[in-house]
């Protein structure tokens, strides 16, 4: 029964994709809840008003699967409440990758190649702490990483992302991430990364009155984080990150963002 309840579950309720290179074994879930609290203290380039400030909350919920050699599957939604806007939905998406090369298995490097798809409600739309470009988005993306490991057990790993996206209007972006993270006996990790969102649009104003996702704005931001987690013999693992917004143009800057994460992985087969 638990099961049953578990699949009618998931695919209306998940968020958070997961892009580095290695994935979990075959047939393994992943469930991943976290809480996410925003502050950024103005909006670059911003007008009507010229100020804009705002305090964030975002529940993320994603489910992924390893569901055939090589190839992940996840689903995932995250609800928000803004400033603007009130709790609600901000995304619902879903995210499939192969695996190209494994390291772990001998390769050189690891290797997956991936796409995303996601909705964003319209009234998120005129949400300036909503960074997305249209309603309808889709997103490729290729990750690229290696491992160091003693004996079957992983001690650092470092890999980079770069993904390239486009909305059902407007212009495109693109999306690049480097990490690097190690683990200290066994059950602690550790993860340094950057991020940076690149839109190409046209306009160079933030008009906040008016606004209607990112797709026409040339935004620009890159984004520098640490995070640390415990890991669990068998019951996942718990963790923390903050990331701080270091550079801003056309978008919320100085952007300060603290998560709570807890990943679960399971099996009903």
């Amino acid at each position: 029964m638990f099961k049953k309840f578990l699949l009618f579950l998931f695919p209306v309720t998940l968020l958070a994709f997961e892009i580095d290179p290695w994935f979990t074994p075959i047939a393994e879930f992943r469930l991943r809840p976290s809480y996410s609290y925003r502050y950024y203290p103005d909006v670059d380039r911003a007008i009507n008003p010229s100020h804009y400030s705002s305090h964030d909350h975002l529940i993320d919920l994603n489910l992924g699967v390893n569901f055939l050699p090589n190839w992940d599957f996840q689903i995932e939604t995250d609800f928000s409440s803004t400033r603007k806007l009130s709790w609600g939905t901000q995304r619902l998406g879903l995210q499939l990758r192969y695996l190209l090369m494994d390291d772990v298995a001998g390769a050189p490097v690891s290797l997956t190649a991936g796409m995303q798809v996601f909705y964003v409600p319209t009234r998120n739309m005129r949400d300036p702490s909503s960074p997305y470009h249209a309603q309808g988005n889709l997103e490729l993306g290729i990750a690229v990483g290696k491992e160091i490991a003693k004996v079957y057990d992983w001690q650092y790993r470092f890999y980079g992302f770069i993904g390239v996206g486009t909305g059902n209007r407007g212009y495109p972006y693109l999306r690049p991430l480097l990490s690097a993270a190690f683990k200290f006996r066994r059950h602690h990790k550790f993860e340094f990364n950057s991020e940076g969102y690149f839109g190409f649009g046209t306009r160079h104003e933030v008009d906040i009155r008016h606004l209607n996702g990112y797709a026409k704005i040339m935004h620009q931001s890159i984004d520098i984080g640490a995070s640390y987690h415990y890991l669990f013999e068998i019951w996942g693992s718990l963790g923390i990150q903050y990331s701080y917004r270091v550079y801003a143009r056309a978008f919320p800057k100085q952007a300060s963002i603290l998560k709570v994460e807890y990943m679960l992985p399971f099996s009903i087969f």
